[in-house]
């Protein structure tokens, strides 16, 4: 009788991965934006009905279940032993991208009702808060994170940049190429959206801190959406997600999300649209988008503009001035009244010196604004309590051609010129006045805040690679209305997170932005 084989010997288990040391720096100075995880919304007075002191953002991610993100991160960074495998820089980018990929999909999949929130949440899957105060949360972690391994200041800027950029989708952008199934086209559409602003001096309690924005929200509903067009063809769209702080602008963040997508090859895109909040119970398609940066702070607290008489083009700060209290400093050059954008993408140098004409001063948008506005947009869409308009349904549309200028790009006497109000059509084109290129810009139609500064930068870039394609801005109305008792016969509480009222302007807006989107995407079939 044989002898039965030998039995091999298990495979000795592999090595633990390498590890080094690490802590986490407490006394680590936090980010301005940083500085707001821990305060409440208003607890007291004549509006308020509850008496709720927790942190606004922990209150909205424990409710929706993105509460485990930022410890989740910290453990991945430094374990409780005092141990991390992210073990040099490199190791490090790539957990920060990763980490922030995640959130991005989790965000997106929420929004999408394929990620479940918490039995006892009361926040829709609408909601894009959640991303914000996520982030941020974050944010913070890796900005306390003290590996034993020497980190730069440039490269733990660099890693905040990664995480930034990742985290606002800004990496996770593909299109598929050649036709659909049916044998038609795909037609490739980018859009925009933004962060929460408004968000108050951090410490002190305010209602702002509870701000949601509906263009975020719309990009969450929308990134990797397919619809199908008059043509059969396939209308596929990406979306990300921009910062309120003029710093990150600077820096070519817009830039370097869109320009490879406007590049030649078989993913260039057919239409690229930004999104913003803006005025009430209207949706503004604006006509002209300004150069000039205005007075108004980021989300960190950082002016680019002054107020008086260095409000002109012209105008830049020195690197480590300091604009605002306790904000930090400048500190890259070209920050100033003026757009600057990158010359690695337009190819000449806007930065170190001023040129008054490179960039335009103003540039015009290509969006189907006639169809857009005469589209009927609104149907379908019910209408939040409180909310005008000429119809019963939805918002008005209009396309708005608005701008003020300095006649003199050296004085700070400025020249406004208003919009036409003929909504829901169009005007008579011969009525409506256009900028003049020897003048300087103070406002486009969409102001002179960053909402005008992300359509400036997206049709820029349109026209820097000569492209007809849709670029456009559309700045959608505001969402942040909350009951009040001759609205709605309810009281209004300066401690609640969200109402009925509030939700129910962010279903229309979202709802009747989605539909101009889609009038965008039929149009490019006449392509």
């Amino acid at each position: 009788m044989a002898s039965p084989p030998p039995v091999a010997s298990p495979p000795p288990p592999p090595p633990p991965p390498p590890t080094v040391a690490c802590a986490v720096n407490r006394a680590a100075a936090l980010a301005y934006e940083e500085r707001r995880l821990t305060t409440p919304l208003p607890a007291s007075g004549a509006n308020v009905t509850t008496n709720d002191e927790t942190p606004v953002a922990t209150r909205i991610l424990v409710d929706t279940g993105f509460d485990g993100f930022a410890p989740a991160f910290a453990a991945k960074l430094c374990a409780a032993g005092g141990t991390t495998q992210v073990t040099n820089l490199e190791q490090a980018v790539a957990l920060v991208k990763a980490e922030g990929a995640a959130l991005w999909r989790a965000a997106v999949d929420r929004v999408q009702r394929r990620r479940a929130s918490p039995a006892a949440s009361v926040l829709p899957a609408s909601d894009d808060r959640m991303l914000y105060w996520a982030r941020v949360a974050m944010s913070k972690e890796l900005r306390q994170w003290a590996p034993s391994f020497a980190l730069s200041a440039a490269q733990r800027e660099q890693l905040h940049w990664e995480f930034e950029r990742a985290s606002r989708g800004q990496y996770d952008i593909d299109f598929p190429t050649g036709n659909n199934p049916a044998g038609k086209k795909y037609r490739r559409m980018i859009i925009s959206g933004f962060d929460v602003f408004t968000l108050g001096t951090p410490g002190t309690p305010n209602t702002g801190l509870r701000n949601g924005n509906p263009s975020g929200a719309t990009a969450l509903e929308m990134d990797g959406r397919e619809f199908t067009l008059p043509d059969g063809s396939t209308l596929h769209v990406q979306a990300y997600v921009l910062p309120v702080s003029y710093t990150p602008f600077l820096r070519g963040m817009q830039e370097d999300t869109l320009g490879p997508w406007f590049l030649p090859g078989p993913k260039r895109i057919d239409a690229s649209i930004t999104i913003s909040q803006g005025s009430a119970n209207r949706f503004n398609l604006e006509a002209f988008n300004g150069r000039f940066t205005g007075p108004t702070s980021g989300n960190d607290g950082i002016v680019f503009c002054p107020p008086g008489a260095d409000r002109l083009p012209s105008f830049r700060w020195a690197i480590g001035s300091v604009t605002a209290p306790d904000t930090d400093p400048i500190t890259d050059v070209g920050a100033g009244c003026n757009v600057t954008p990158p010359q690695r993408w337009v190819g000449y140098d806007a930065a170190t010196r001023w040129l008054k004409d490179f960039p335009p001063q103003f540039i015009e948008s290509s969006n189907p604004h006639a169809a857009m506005t005469t589209g009927n947009t609104q149907s379908g869409i019910v209408r939040p309590p409180g909310a005008t308009s000429q119809g019963t349904e939805g918002f008005d549309v209009l396309w708005q051609t608005s701008f003020s200028y300095f006649p003199d790009c050296n004085a700070v006497d400025t020249v406004n010129v208003p919009t036409h109000t003929v909504f829901n059509a169009m005007p008579d084109l011969s009525t409506i006045p256009r900028p003049n290129p020897a003048w300087c810009s103070r406002n486009g139609g969409g102001g002179s805040y960053l909402s005008n500064e992300s359509a400036y930068r997206n049709t820029l870039l349109r026209d820097t690679f000569m492209l007809d394609i849709p670029a456009g801005h559309i700045h959608i109305p505001v969402m942040n209305n909350y009951h009040s008792q001759a609205i709605t016969g309810q009281p209004r509480n300066d401690n609640a997170i969200t109402d009925s009222r509030y939700e129910a302007y962010r279903t229309a807006i979202v709802g009747q932005t989605k539909n101009l989107l889609v009038v965008v995407g039929n149009s490019l079939i006449f392509k």
